[in-house]
């Protein structure tokens, strides 16, 4: 292993750069590796790549209006535009959204923190790198609880806090096909993991929360606090899997399909016939 003074500096530059990808875990990567490890090789080693959706879009101009670097996005993104030059409807929707998260004094306090906080460390003896959208200091944390009483169980005795924003389609449950049940839309995407990861790397049991804005036609907001009971069994977990990831970045373990991903389905080779009562679909979606 790589001592961390020996591994190359991450900036917001390179933050993305797939020497940095390699040389550093990620929550996402811990995230994809642990839905399915080939996929997500085939990803860092750029023989995958999954096409960016609308949704996806949508979230990262939100991000990129918060981080100060809108108009790189929009010049980086001309499909953001119809050929009148004008944003199409969802971006435009986006702005509502942004205008609906910017009124909100509260969730603009909790945006208010240092922007997209560059943080390196290790988990397992496994070197991590985040980004945190906003972190904020002890006396935004009082500022907030002097305007907002009822905050006070969460933000009352810290000297900061991490704030992680989403832009998600609704609040409502996700269906989880590993679960086969709905849950709660935080687990079903991993920010418990990222919570997790994110607190362990910047050094603090900081309280994570999540400031969170819909798509909906009427943009709904909420902030989450995800507590440390929930956060401490995940990192457990993270410490057990990661060195495992690790191996497989460095090519000293093979990485496992799922056989149910969009990789797994590309890249499928038939080797057997198998009895019709044997197909499952774990991982498809609950029928309305």
């Amino acid at each position: 292993m790589a001592e961390m003074n020996t591994l190359p500096t991450v900036t917001a530059k390179n933050y993305f750069d797939p020497d940095i990808e390699m040389a550093y875990m990620g929550s996402t990567q811990v995230k994809n590796f642990m839905r399915c490890e080939a996929a997500e090789l085939a990803r860092l080693k750029g023989e995958y790549r999954s096409a960016a959706t609308t949704a996806m879009l949508v979230g990262s101009y939100v991000d990129a209006h918060f981080e100060g670097s809108l108009d790189v996005f929009q010049a980086q993104h001309p499909e953001l535009f119809k050929r009148d030059g004008t944003l199409k409807a969802e971006f435009s929707h986006a702005n509502d959204i942004i205008s609906r998260m910017e009124a909100d004094e509260l969730y603009s306090l909790l945006m208010s923190g240092q922007k997209q906080v560059i943080r390196t460390g290790e988990i397992a003896g496994v070197p991590f790198k985040v980004k945190i959208d906003s972190l904020l200091d002890g006396n935004t944390c009082a500022e907030i609880v002097r305007r907002f009483p009822e905050t006070a169980s969460v933000m009352g005795l810290c000297d900061g806090a991490i704030v992680d924003q989403k832009v998600m389609r609704d609040l409502e449950d996700v269906w989880d096909g590993t679960e086969r049940a709905y849950v709660p839309f935080w687990r079903a995407w991993g920010y418990d993991v990222q919570g997790a990861i994110y607190q362990a790397v910047e050094g603090h049991l900081w309280p994570f929360l999540l400031a969170v804005g819909t798509k909906e036609d009427e943009p709904d907001l909420q902030a989450l606090h995800i507590r440390d009971e929930v956060l401490a069994p995940k990192l457990a977990e993270i410490e057990d899997a990661v060195p495992r990831f690790q191996a497989i970045k460095a090519g000293r373990e093979a990485p496992r399909r799922c056989e149910h991903c969009a990789y797994c389905r590309a890249t499928r080779k038939l080797t057997r016939i198998i009895d019709a009562e044997e197909l499952e679909a774990p991982y498809g979606e609950a029928e309305d």
